[in-house]
């Protein structure tokens, strides 16, 4: 019985390549190793998948409690203030509400924010242009921690593609 060493799939007689992950029996010992080598760091990048999107879903849940709070806190004593406190109660829950679902569609519960939070600050950097320095280190954050999460799924769904092994892989 031969076993292959990546992803312990069982053979009767020794192929040329696993079945499952690709493994190359028959290659030198160093495209063994280079290819075990690979295999760690795709198997790694898609488990590190799941820690920045738990990144992603904690911008997305700080980004809806700053909505939520914001307009409390800056539109006192504005006669427009119920307006603001209703716009930024809906828009605090539409990301904390992303956030939850980044739980199951990990992918479209953060290009979705993305997208809505990059029209927010376009359209508040038209309305007045100051607004979009102001803040920008929050915005810089909040904007990079989404897109790395967006990156790395991409990267992860496409690592699962690749190998039959690998798609047993999960990062959600």
């Amino acid at each position: 019985m031969i076993i292959c060493p990546t992803c312990k799939t069982n053979y009767e007689i020794q192929p040329e390549t696993c079945t499952k992950c690709g493994f190359p029996f028959t290659g030198t010992e160093k495209e063994k190793s280079i290819f075990i080598g690979q295999q760690i760091l795709k198997k790694g990048n898609v488990s590190d998948t799941k820690d920045r999107i738990k990144r992603a879903r904690i911008i997305l849940w700080i980004i809806g409690g700053l909505n939520i709070l914001s307009p409390f806190l800056i539109y006192n004593n504005n006669p427009l203030q119920g307006i603001y406190i209703i716009t930024g109660i809906i828009i605090g829950l539409i990301f904390i509400g992303f956030g939850f679902f980044t739980y199951k569609k990990p992918l479209i519960s953060i290009l979705i924010p993305l997208i809505l939070l990059l029209l927010f600050y376009i359209i508040g950097a038209i309305a007045e242009p100051i607004s979009l320095i102001q803040g920008i280190i929050w915005k810089v954050i909040f904007v990079s921690g989404l897109i790395y999460g967006l990156i790395s799924i991409i990267k992860a769904e496409k690592i699962r593609k690749e190998s039959e092994f690998l798609k047993e892989q999960n990062y959600k």
